[in-house]
């Protein structure tokens, strides 16, 4: 693959894999500056992982390990707590009110979690299978399945607060 073909590839799976860098984005940055910021390392650091990458694994993984590996890389040069919210799908019953106050409350208490649950939850909300989280964290599937019913258990009650 020459430069120009590389470089137009790189545009695509960006480009397919937008929202998946943009939900990250949100739960591991604060401020809407953070976020950019965030945004633009995981995207550099893919380009930069982009010749290592031998396909061993699905790209949506890599990506995602990339992506989350930055993230928590990124979380650790902050000292702060994150608060600010955004991004999800809407139940048709619920106004946007409802829905808006509801996803706060979900990443707000997401947010309390260490980053690895963050992670874990995210991959599980984006709805991957065990064997992709297990992939992208670097856990065994039955590990992911434990830390899944404590992670659900800690929100509930996080939530019924």
């Amino acid at each position: 693959m020459n430069k120009k073909q590389l470089e137009e590839h790189f545009v695509n799976l960006i480009s397919e894999n937008e929202s998946m860098i943009y939900k990250i984005c949100n739960i591991y940055a604060n401020s809407n500056s953070e976020k950019e910021d965030l945004k633009q390392e995981i995207i550099y650091q893919l380009w930069k992982s982009l010749p290592s990458f031998r396909g061993e694994a699905k790209v949506q993984t890599w990506m995602y390990k990339v992506a989350l590996n930055t993230a928590l890389y990124f979380n650790k040069k902050k000292s702060h707590p994150l608060t600010d919210f955004s991004n999800a799908e809407m139940r048709e019953e619920e106004s946007p009110m409802e829905t808006e106050e509801q996803l706060k409350k979900l990443y707000k208490a997401i947010r309390v979690l260490d980053n690895i649950d963050r992670a874990i939850i995210l991959l599980y909300l984006e709805k991957k299978t065990y064997l992709q989280i297990s992939e992208i964290i670097g856990i065994t599937e039955k590990h992911v399945s434990v830390k899944l019913v404590r992670i659900k258990d800690k929100l509930k009650t996080l939530l019924l607060v």
